[in-house]
Parts: structure tokens; C-alpha cells; sequence
């Protein structure tokens, strides 16, 4: 399988801020209306994960403060050393970069420990827009494989 060149160029300026999702999690975001009822459900499916910091999810914010998604790994790292990400951008905001930037973060904070997991991630079986974060970022695709809560997804690996 190939993968399509993007030719969209991200915004460098679009910085996101990334804030810790715990139990204990507040903020303020300008947005809440636009996001609410999706925010709601996906940070209440993260901290159903309960992992420890930095295997947590992470709740993104615009420099306007402007929640527009969140990225979160699976687990902490299993017995194979590997960690699973998940990335999710609200509907108002997606195709914008974020997904990319959400998912570099990720990768980032995994990569910084010691010793370094193997990164998984896992796609609709589709060359879409999480193949192609995936694919510039630096996983590879193993293959479809089918997953009892998902069905068919591609899984893909960095590391």
C-alpha cells in the first residue's frame, strides 16, 4: 500500500497546549458550546483508561483556547514493550492539523521515556486522514487485522 502525498502544509503557528486528563482536570475553554456533548464523551472514555502520567490523555487547546481534541495512549506500555495512541479532533476542527499535532505530541512524550516504547496505532482500514498522520509520522503499516471492538482496522508501528 501506498500512501497519498499531502499537500497541505501545516500552520507552524498553530501551536496546541496539552493539559493533563485526570480525575482532578479543569479549564476554561472558549468553545464549550461547539464541543461539548463530543468533549464530554471522549474525556470521560479517557479517564476510564485510568493510566498513570505519562500514559494519560491529554485534553488540546488553540492559543485562543479553543478545545479541539484530545490524544491519549491505550495503556502504559505492555510486556512487548509496545504502547498504543489514540487521537481524536472535534467535528468543527478537523482538517486543520491538529490530528497531526495531537498525535506528534504523543509520539513525543512516548519517545522521551526510558526505555523508548514501540509505537502502535490503529486506522480505518483507508488510506483517511489518521493513515496519513500516521504515514507523517513515521509508522509503517503491518497490515489489517480485525479487532473485537473495532473490526477491521490497519495497524500501524513506529520503533
Amino acid at each position: 500500500m501506498t500512501a497519498a502525498i499531502s499537500r497541505r502544509k501545516e500552520n507552524p503557528m498553530a501551536t496546541l497546549t496539552f493539559l493533563p486528563i485526570t480525575p482532578e482536570l479543569e479549564f476554561d475553554c472558549t468553545n464549550y458550546e461547539a464541543v461539548a456533548e463530543v468533549m464530554m464523551d471522549a474525556l470521560r472514555a479517557t479517564l476510564a483508561y485510568d493510566n498513570p502520567p505519562p500514559w494519560t490523555g491529554y485534553l488540546a487547546f488553540t492559543a485562543d483556547k479553543q478545545a479541539v481534541g484530545i490524544g491519549a495512549f491505550k495503556s502504559p506500555p505492555d510486556e512487548q514493550g509496545e504502547v498504543e495512541l489514540a487521537w481524536f479532533t472535534f467535528p468543527p476542527y478537523e482538517h486543520q492539523g491538529h490530528g497531526t499535532r495531537i498525535a506528534r505530541h504523543l509520539v513525543e512524550l512516548a519517545t522521551a521515556q526510558e526505555p523508548a516504547p514501540v509505537l502502535i496505532a490503529h486506522t480505518e482500514p483507508a488510506e483517511g486522514p489518521s493513515a496519513k498522520i500516521c504515514t507523517r509520522l513515521g509508522f509503517t503499516c503491518e497490515g489489517q487485522l480485525e479487532l473485537p471492538d473495532d473490526g477491521p482496522v490497519w495497524r500501524w508501528r513506529r520503533g
